[in-house]
C-alpha cells in the first residue's frame, strides 16, 4: 500500500538552474541516498518566477528545427525553459534514483493558448506517480508554465523509466512482447550529423554527455552519441506545420535511441477530421537488424 502523501512544499529558485551544475550534482557519489525501504519521491516543487522567453533562443530553436522564426513560441522552447528546473529537482540528494540512469519514455504537452516571444512566465516543476513497470519503475516529471496572472499556459509531463528493482507479473511479461514494426511508406529522411547533439545543446543548454560526442557517450555505456529525444520530437512538430495560434496537444513516445551520426526515415499522416498530424520515425535496417521504430509523435490542434 502506498504511503500517505504529506502536503507539498514549494521552493522558489532565484534563477533557472545551470545545466553543468546539475550534471555535476548528478555525478556526486553521495547522491541518491537510500534507507533500504521503498523509494519515495520528494514532495516538493521547484518554482522560478518571471522568466522571460528569450527572442534569440526562440529564433535559434526555430531555425535548428528547420522552421522560420516567428513571434509565436514553439512548445519545444517551453520544454527547454522548464527542463533545467525539473532536472535540478531530480538531482536533489533525497531523490531516490540516479539522474543519469533515467530513460525518457514519453512526453505529453497540453498548451492552452499561444505564447509570444518576450513574455514573462512562471515555471513550476514537481515529480509524481511512482509505479511499477515491467523493466523497473516509472514516474512523471510535471512542468507547469503559468502567466503572470496565475493562468496555466501549458503543462509538460515527461515520463521516465528507472531500470530494475520492481517485480514482474505474468501480465507484464505478456505485455512486454514487442509487436513487429512494419514501417509505413516514408515521406522524408533525416540525415543527422555527428554534431547534432552539440547543436541542440548550444540552443537548449542541455549538455548531457551522452549527446555530445562518441567519446563522452562511451563513458556512460553508449557505443556512440545519441540525439536528444526532444530534438527529434521538436523537429517532427515543426515539420507537421502546426498552427501555433491555437491551443494544442503534443504527444511523443520514444522507443529507441537515435545514434549519431545516423539516418532516420519519417512518415507523416494528416487527419483533417480530428485536426491531428501523426509522425513515426525509424532507423532503416536489413535482414535480422530490420527497421527499428525510434519515436512516434501526434500533434492535435484543439478548439478555442
Amino acid at each position: 500500500m502506498a504511503a500517505p502523501r504529506t502536503e507539498e512544499s514549494v521552493k522558489d529558485l532565484a534563477d533557472l538552474p545551470s545545466f553543468p551544475a546539475i550534471y555535476a550534482a548528478a555525478l556526486d557519489p553521495r547522491g541518491a541516498r537510500r534507507d533500504g525501504g521503498e523509494p519515495r519521491l520528494p514532495e516538493i516543487a521547484y518554482r522560478v518566477r518571471a522568466v522571460r522567453i528569450d527572442g534569440e533562443r526562440a529564433r535559434d530553436f526555430d531555425h535548428l528545427m528547420g522552421g522560420a522564426a516567428t513571434d509565436l513560441v514553439h512548445p519545444g522552447v517551453l520544454h527547454v525553459l522548464a527542463f533545467p528546473v525539473s532536472l535540478a529537482l531530480m538531482a536533489r540528494r533525497d531523490f531516490p534514483f540516479r539522474l543519469l540512469g533515467l530513460v525518457h519514455l514519453r512526453n505529453q504537452v497540453l498548451q492552452h493558448r499561444p505564447v509570444r516571444v518576450g513574455e514573462l512566465v512562471d515555471v513550476e516543476c514537481r515529480v509524481r506517480d511512482l509505479r511499477p513497470h515491467r523493466k523497473g519503475r516509472t514516474f512523471e516529471a510535471v512542468s507547469t508554465i503559468l502567466g503572470q496572472d496565475g493562468e496555466i499556459i501549458a503543462t509538460d509531463v515527461s515520463t521516465y523509466l528507472v531500470r530494475g528493482g520492481a517485480e514482474r507479473s505474468g501480465a507484464d511479461e505478456q505485455s512486454a512482447r514487442r509487436e513487429e514494426f512494419v514501417p509505413p511508406r516514408p515521406t522524408g529522411r533525416w540525415r543527422l550529423g555527428a554534431d547534432t547533439g552539440r547543436r541542440y545543446a548550444a540552443v537548449s543548454g542541455d549538455v548531457n554527455p551522452i549527446h555530445l560526442s562518441a567519446l563522452s557517450a562511451r563513458a556512460f555505456g553508449f557505443s556512440s552519441a545519441i540525439a536528444h529525444g526532444m530534438y527529434t520530437a521538436s523537429r517532427a512538430f515543426t515539420e507537421a506545420r502546426v498552427d501555433l495560434s491555437r491551443p494544442l496537444r503534443w504527444d511523443v513516445s520514444f522507443d529507441a535511441p537515435v545514434t549519431l551520426p545516423g539516418s532516420l526515415l519519417v512518415a507523416y499522416e494528416d487527419d483533417p477530421a480530428t485536426g491531428t498530424v501523426r509522425c513515426v520515425g525509424w532507423r532503416p535496417g536489413r535482414g535480422e537488424k530490420g527497421p527499428r521504430r525510434c519515436l512516434e509523435v501526434e500533434v492535435t490542434t484543439l478548439e478555442r
